[in-house]
């Protein structure tokens, strides 16, 4: 796991910081690829030299388009690794060690280290987010509570895409199938972004960056087999003019069945296949021009249901002076899936985003935005239980923000507020601010606090009258007559507000070790859930008649609970991390409503410990130990996982990782209506990786 005092690079950030090195001390500002060497500040110029020699000094730094292997990235020291930077908190470059926010990077070698397939895989050890595989293709995955199939509080996006389904906002994860051999990180924020990204990035944000496409030349190519999973992929890069990158890139795979509590095969066995482009282009100084496509297919619950997802993305780039520049963003998205269990689904979307990013002077850094995204969307029923009524439906958003960095005292004091402004078709107008602030006594310790609210607008599913879903058997009424429990959309919902306060500690100890703390306290209003029955609806010549429900803004919720990540080096071949999260909820729900949406659907403790440790420059072995406390009718349960690989020629790389060793097979999420939940198994899988 990485957190903002424990990343670990790959070779893309290494080159990176040498690159803006080089062009300090050369003078030579068309070798920086990021910003101009003019604009920046002494005390990172200093840094940055510190960093660069001693890359240099230790051989890590190779103008080869081969990744650095993950055993000589482990051989940097903290110091040097500690100064990664996200983009995901304010839509700037920021340093890890400034932002007033609980955030963890998972980079290149965190990815390759986790033996990770999938994004659910890699985010499993992060704190405060609970990952859990609810069939072998559909995942529940949330932070700081309120997790389900459906989770609908956690914002994904994939190189600026929103990812979501606008059905029940929420990810089908088995259609995002980036390859992990070309994401140069990912960035998890745990609390509210909404200031920066809007309606749903209530609990947290997640980001997914994808590597530059002049960082992936050459070709890779991987096989990788096992009793569960299989697969394999490959990419090639190349050059369309001096200044013009391009890769491309393809892979499938394939997951057999997962077993039922009783040991029958579920059969949610699945398969996919992923393929794509990406062209980058920096012929104009400071400036970055990037188009990327990319389609996936997937056919799951053993071929009775089936869907596809292709996307295009185009993006402009410019920095200018004085740590300023803009961004111009334009996205289209379809998404096509067959449920034979639920309904067929189609949505359309269109996305165009500007950003502009103001240096004002020395201590002030203005971001500002606007966005509209609007959705074409179609329902079609499979399924007697769920009954379409209006299949076919638009959606617009209008979106604007602005956010300010004011530093009263430099190097020492940050605060930062901001406001997002969003119009939906669902509640109209919603407000969403923010004021944070980190306070840095020392280089390398940060105190930091927030207070943030955010909204979770509703779904198409709640917000409008579109289908009739069966939620439970028919039962007895009034008179002796049957009736069936049906739940319908509600045009007059509000939306769910969330009033977030956050308190965080980080520190470097020395050379070895660091410790990142955040804290919250969480206080949601308007939650939607199932209302009490509205109506009885007598049934015609003796069929069973309807007892409607609705969605209704239901329950009001308070949680807390915080987050701790540690780091310790205490040899230069080993690295030790471990982690700890509690989330404690209370829920008070209105007459007639039962609080299934957040009631024991997160569990209360969970808890890792990692080890890494590297045999030479050729071989090495990676463990997890995990601990997920019980959930609604889920046990709590502990599993590891463990990585053995070896490296017999410099562009060759073989391993073995198993999964879940600690037992044949365990849940991980309790019974989803409309979906197979079935039980992780044990499992392991080899893998060949050749770079060419």
């Amino acid at each position: 796991m990485l957190h903002a005092h424990s990343v670990f690079h790959d070779e893309l950030s290494l080159r990176r910081r040498c690159v803006r090195c080089v062009t300090v001390i050369t003078g030579e500002p068309q070798a920086m690829d990021v910003m101009s060497a003019s604009v920046l500040q002494a005390r990172r110029v200093r840094r940055l030299r510190r960093q660069c020699r001693a890359v240099l000094a230790a051989g890590a730094f190779a103008v080869s388009a081969a990744p650095v292997p993950a055993n000589e990235l482990a051989d940097l020291s903290l110091e040097q690794l500690l100064d990664e930077s996200v983009t995901s908190v304010s839509r700037r470059e920021q340093r890890l060690t400034d932002v007033a926010t609980a955030v963890t990077v998972l980079g290149a070698d965190e990815l390759q280290r986790l033996g990770a397939t999938s994004l659910g895989d890699a985010l499993r050890t992060v704190p405060g987010m609970n990952v859990a595989a609810v069939s072998a293709s559909q995942w529940a995955i949330s932070a700081r509570g309120f997790n389900n199939l459906y989770a609908n509080k956690l914002l994904v996006q994939i190189d600026g895409r929103a990812v979501y389904t606008p059905l029940f906002a929420g990810v089908f994860w088995d259609q995002q199938q980036p390859m992990l051999a070309d994401v140069e990180r990912i960035e998890v924020i745990r609390g509210p972004g909404a200031t920066i990204w809007g309606a749903n990035a209530v609990n947290g944000v997640i980001s997914v960056v994808g590597r530059d496409a002049r960082d992936t030349q050459g070709a890779l190519v991987y096989g990788a087999g096992g009793d569960v999973d299989r697969g394999g992929g490959g990419r090639y890069g190349g050059r369309l003019g001096a200044d013009t990158w391009y890769r491309v890139f393809s892979s499938v795979r394939r997951t057999d069945d997962y077993a039922l509590a009783g040991g029958r095969a579920a059969r949610d066995g699945w398969d996919a296949w992923h393929g794509g482009w990406r062209i980058d282009d920096h012929s104009i100084l400071d400036t970055q021009l990037t188009w990327q496509a990319d389609a996936t297919v997937v056919n799951f619950d053993a071929g009775t249901s089936d869907g596809y997802n292709v996307n295009t993305l185009a993006r402009w780039t410019r920095h200018l002076p004085q740590r300023s520049g803009f961004d111009l963003q334009l996205w289209y998205d379809r998404t096509d899936r067959y449920n034979a269990a639920r309904a067929r689904s189609m949505s359309d979307t269109v996305d165009l985003s500007f950003t502009h990013r103001l240096g004002l002077g020395e201590r002030n850094d203005l971001v500002w935005g606007l966005g509209y995204r609007a959705a074409a969307n179609h329902l079609g029923q499979t399924v007697p239980e769920i009954t379409v009524t209006d299949g076919e439906f638009g959606l617009q958003l209008f979106s604007a923000f602005v956010q300010n960095e004011f530093r009263p005292v430099p190097e020492r004091w940050t605060v930062t507020a901001g406001v997002k402004l969003e119009h939906n078709d669902f509640t109209g107008f919603e407000v969403q601010p923010s004021v944070r602030a980190a306070f840095k006594p020392r280089e390398r310790e940060t105190w930091w606090a927030a207070v943030s609210r955010a909204v979770r607008t509703p779904s198409a599913l709640e917000g409008r009258d579109m289908m009739a879903v069966v939620v439970a058997p028919p039962f007895t009424g009034p008179g002796g007559g049957s009736y069936v429990p049906t739940l319908r959309g509600n045009p007059d919902l509000r939306a769910e507000v969330l009033w977030a306060y956050e308190l965080g500690y980080r520190v470097q100890a020395g050379t070895s070790a660091s410790v990142d703390v955040a804290t919250f306290y969480n206080d949601y209003a308007d939650v939607v859930d199932f209302g009490g029955i509205e109506r009885l609806e007598a049934g015609a010549s003796g069929e069973p008649g309807t007892a409607e429900l609705r969605w209704v803004n239901a329950i009001d919720a308070r949680t807390w609970g915080g987050e701790i990540a540690a780091v310790w080096r205490p040899a230069a071949a080993w690295r030790l991390t471990t982690g700890y999260a509690l989330l404690v909820a209370q829920v008070s729900a209105e007459s007639g409503a039962a609080p299934v949406t957040v009631n024991r659907q997160s569990p209360r403790q969970q808890a890792n410990l990692g080890a890494s440790y590297g045999i030479g420059r050729r071989a090495g072995c990676d463990a997890q130990l995990r601990y997920v406390g019980e959930l609604r009718a889920v046990p709590a349960f502990t599993t590891a996982d463990l990585r053995l690989w070896h490296r017999p020629h410099e562009q060759v790389e073989l391993s073995v990782t198993g999964r879940n060793l600690l037992d044949a097979r365990h849940p991980e999420q309790a019974q989803a209506r409309f979906a197979i939940t079935s039980e992780v198994p044990r499992s392991v899988q080899g893998k060949v990786v050749w770079r060419f």
